[in-house]
């Protein structure tokens, strides 16, 4: 995902996890052969290196 403004979460936060599980989520229900937890999002952000990638489950506490 290409950000348009600079992101000031660290990348391991709640916030970023919401993020990535929706989009993760997203895509899982428009391609039914990739599940959740297949699914890698990547941070890119305007300046500075990009953060991830990430899969939803690492965000989770289980």
């Amino acid at each position: 995902m290409r950000l348009e403004d600079p992101y000031a979460a660290t990348g391991r936060d709640q916030g970023t996890g919401q993020l990535v599980c929706t989009l993760a989520r997203a895509r899982s229900v428009l391609d039914p052969k990739a599940g959740t937890d297949d699914v890698e999002v990547t941070l890119h952000q305007p300046e500075g290196p990009p953060l991830g990638p990430y899969r939803c489950a690492e965000f989770l506490d289980g």
